[in-house]
């Protein structure tokens, strides 16, 4: 099992910047993993989509160009979806900061 760190995610969305709504997704969940006030289910699918981006190996390698980012782009939204009514405003505050900080 992938061992996700703060170093390894931060690595990957410094790699994807370029693709602003992936790491703005990956930002957002990892806000949510971050705050205290989070509910424990919402942080599992939180850091299940994180593992996911962040694992050299899933259903489309990210070596592939577009098609290899886009199948994680689906994962974190999908986790977003299930999840939204617990993003906060200042969760959103947070990930653009954090996306500004990149």
């Amino acid at each position: 099992m992938t061992n996700l760190s703060h170093d390894k995610a931060w690595r990957k969305f410094k790699s994807i910047k370029a693709f602003r709504k992936l790491v703005e997704s990956a930002l957002l969940l990892y806000t949510l993993v971050l705050d205290a006030d989070t509910p424990t289910f919402v942080k599992t699918v939180a850091i299940t989509a994180l593992i996911y981006l962040i694992t050299p190996l899933d259903f489309c390698p990210d070596f592939i160009p577009i098609k290899g980012l886009a199948d994680d782009l689906s994962v974190l939204a999908t986790a977003l979806l299930n999840i939204n009514n617990q993003v906060k405003p200042y969760h959103k505050v947070q990930a653009r900061d954090l996306f500004n900080s990149l």
